[in-house]
């Protein structure tokens, strides 16, 4: 069990979602592209973890966008770089977090 906690880090992509009914975190006529930050040791274990986050909050994904480990040398936001430090300092496999929401008018 160990080798995995040594595997992995904080992995970053910008996520596409629009709404399911019931969501409280975007309207009906609303979608967003949002920064999700999690710890995991691959692309896939990184897909799981935020498509399950997405759930949780009555979100369907989009698209996922630039899924990769996360890097200082980024450019990222404060806020990003932020997240990135908490998640690496607590060390916590089951936290998924995420940045501000650039939210657009969704057209039907």
């Amino acid at each position: 069990m160990g080798e995995t906690s040594e595997q992995t880090q904080v992995w970053i992509a910008v996520v596409g979602v629009v709404p399911r009914e019931g969501c409280e975190l975007l309207s009906a006529n609303e979608g967003a592209y949002i920064n999700f930050l999690t710890l995991a040791s691959s692309e896939a274990e990184y897909r799981a973890k935020v498509s399950g986050a997405l759930s949780y909050y009555g979100l369907e994904l989009v698209e996922f966008e630039d899924v990769r480990p996360f890097s200082l040398s980024d450019g990222s936001s404060q806020e990003i770089v932020s997240i990135a430090e908490e998640l690496e300092r607590d060390n916590n496999p089951q936290h998924v977090r995420y940045s501000t929401f650039h939210i657009f008018p969704r057209v039907m």
